[in-house]
């Protein structure tokens, strides 16, 4: 999953609530498959079951699915997703399951649910039965914001994740457990999607080839009225598949379509050549969608606002995200850690090297995405400068190491009150920091002949294996890469408490972290498009300022402390979050209002805030005389500008 794009990266992994509607309709597909029985050790010698998906009620939300599955004896154990790959916790959304019935022999049947387990269910088979038929109802949450899976349609367009519908036996591993799934959709929609095409029935029925539980879920569809696909290259079939709310977003200027395509290039240059037999990079265009993404085998789900594609200021303040999760087609998704890698969607996951799993994918994306032309180096230096900044101003540095972010990794993905206290999703930034670093090691060490791509190639390349790794394997290939001592340099970064983030690799790409009143463009384009567009993070379209680097408060339009940074001047004045600033120096609070104040204070100026508490009222005077503290990366004179070599294209096609 990719990080949230954008100037309070403390958001990278918000969640909020949201509620939905459902009606009732009968399935009308083609018949169903019979499932041979679930016990049988071989998955060759087990019929596949076939989930028939009637999503022609998507405009209002609702999704039907039939599944039928065959029995020998009294009970049938099904499950329901819990554990999503990429989500990387217990994401499997069962609360949108609004209505379950089971069936046999034309009869309804009694089932109940697990008393341990609530994602696990018991169905009664009556005598004689042979199979047992399931009608399961999605409700796809519309209408509401966040960064979750659920909220999966809209009037004009669906994005269908599988497990969202699925019930399996929960006798077979998911790779075992042969699955046949068909989709009819609204009248005139396409699709896309990297599951194999079988046939599309008379009724408009699109039916696939059976495939693995496995690859089922890992391969989402999208699908709109409004749909256009655009073949973007590579050794191995590449398309870019695009649905939107209009026609009229479907047209992608020539300059992106060309960033797409530099895209997939770069990618098969640093990993030595595609590790997929096809490539759907899938991007739906939308305002009434979640901006929500995820990285698949053979596809990458994707969404952007409805001017993505057209508003330059919108791509260059998200574009990160598509590489990120083209990425992990490699990382991720070809060779995974180990604890990752679950048989089954009920397993446990272990994260403890998350942080090569998502932090490596967090460099190498950024530094696809200057590659193939999203980004200019200065774009990526201000990137840089924000992820440094993020991870001083989180002092949770100083009592949870890194290593803890990634074992505690589902407790983090909340929103941003306390994350500068607690750690949010750090793990994506600070590990992304630790890989630049390990870059210019390897740099320096080989006086410029071996860097980082080495590795990627030796690692993700054609001649390594998918065999899940470990800590070892990673020492192991760095070695081969330059010897070092990697051990010892990967555990001081992973297990320190130490106030600061590692900064040796800004400081050894030949750039410094500062501190300016100048605003980072990064910044005014993310301002400017709040007044004219939703984007992430989507809840707050009303403006919002991030202070953190100064008086360390994150404030919504409001006055509402989204988060205050302890040690720093809001803090230490017992502002916290779920206060509300009230005035600012006496005057009624707005965000140019408290922006004018700090920035005064470098010539004298005084911030007094006027703070509600819940019924309580006080006034706080800040300590505080540095005005407006902006981070920066600024270029060392005295070193060579190592990151513009990182970034250098690498593809023969340039």
């Amino acid at each position: 999953m990719a990080p949230i794009p954008g100037f309070a990266r403390a958001g990278r992994r918000q969640v909020l609530v949201a509620a939905a509607i459902f009606a009732a309709a009968p399935w009308l597909g083609p018949p169903c498959l019979v499932r041979a029985a679930s016990t049988a050790p071989d998955s060759a010698a087990v019929a596949p079951t076939q989930i028939a998906l009637d999503a022609r009620e998507a405009p209002t939300g609702v999704l039907h699915a039939h599944l039928k599955f065959a029995v020998s004896g009294s009970a049938l154990t099904l499950a329901y997703p819990q554990w999503i790959p990429g989500e990387h916790a217990p994401g499997g959304p069962l609360p949108q399951m609004v209505r379950l019935v089971f069936t046999a022999q034309g009869h309804r049947i009694t089932w109940h649910r697990d008393d341990n387990d609530i994602y696990v269910f018991h169905v009664d088979v009556p005598p004689q039965a042979r199979e047992v038929e399931a009608d399961l109802d999605f409700a796809c949450l519309i209408g509401e914001e966040g960064f979750r899976s659920d909220i999966c349609s809209s009037y004009d367009q669906l994005v269908v994740n599988w497990w969202q519908v699925v019930l399996y036996p929960v006798d077979l591993p998911n790779a075992r457990d042969p699955f046949t799934a068909s989709i009819r959709l609204p009248p005139g929609w396409r699709y896309a999607s990297a599951l194999p095409l079988d046939r599309v029935a008379d009724d408009g029925t699109v039916e696939f080839r059976t495939t693995s539980l496995e690859t089922l879920v890992d391969s989402p569809l999208i699908a709109a009225e409004h749909f256009k696909t655009f073949p973007i290259g590579g050794a191995r079939s590449a398309v870019l598949d695009l649905s939107a709310e209009t026609a009229g977003a479907l047209e992608v200027p020539p300059a992106v379509l060309e960033h797409f395509r530099r895209l997939i290039g770069e990618a098969e240059a640093l990993f030595d050549g595609p590790r997929y037999s096809q490539y759907h990079l899938l991007l739906s265009l939308g305002d009434d969608i979640d901006h929500y993404t995820l990285e698949h085998r053979e596809s990458s789900e994707n969404r952007l606002p409805a001017l993505g594609l057209a508003d330059p200021r919108i791509l260059r303040t998200t574009a990160s995200m598509i590489p990120h999760e083209y990425i992990h087609a490699w990382n991720g998704k070809y060779r995974t850690p180990q604890g990752l890698d679950i048989g089954t969607y009920q397993d446990t996951m272990r994260a403890r090297l998350i942080w090569v799993y998502e932090g490596l994918t967090d460099y190498t994306s950024n530094i696809l995405t200057a590659r193939s032309g999203f980004w200019t180096e200065d774009d990526l230096a201000q990137s840089l400068a924000f992820d440094a900044a993020q991870m001083t101003y989180h002092t949770g540095r100083t009592w949870r190491p890194l290593d803890d972010t990634t074992a505690g990794v589902r407790l983090l993905f909340g929103s941003d009150a306390w994350s500068s206290a607690r750690r949010n999703a750090d793990l994506y930034p600070e590990s992304g920091l630790i890989w630049l670093e390990a870059d210019t090691i390897i740099r320096a060490q080989s006086g410029g002949r071996r860097s980082l791509d080495d590795f990627c190639k030796a690692f993700f390349g054609a001649a390594s294996t998918s065999k899940p790794y470990g800590f070892g394997d990673i020492v192991a290939a760095l070695n081969g890469v330059q010897p070092y001592d990697w051990a010892a340099f990967l555990h001081r970064r992973l297990e320190s408490t130490e106030p600061l983030p590692p900064l040796g690799g800004i400081a050894g790409s030949g750039w410094t972290l500062r501190y300016t009143e100048e605003r980072p463009t990064f910044v005014a384009d993310m301002e400017a498009i709040h007044k004219i567009d939703p984007l992430w993070p989507v809840w707050r379209r009303s403006g919002f300022i991030d202070l953190r680097p100064s008086i360390g408060l994150l404030l919504d339009a409001d006055g509402t402390v989204l988060d205050s940074a302890p040690t720093l001047p809001g803090y230490r004045a017992h502002i916290m979050p779920g206060m509300r600033l009230v005035k600012v120096n006496g005057a009624p609070f707005s965000l140019a209002a408290i922006e004018k104040a700090v920035g005064a204070t470098r010539h004298g100026g005084a911030v007094e805030l006027d703070v509600a508490n819940g019924t309580h009222a006080g006034r706080e005077r800040l300590d505080y005389h540095d005005g407006l503290r902006w981070p920066h990366l600024v270029r060392d004179p005295s070193k060579p500008d190592v990151l513009a070599q990182i970034i250098a294209p690498r593809s023969r096609a340039h």
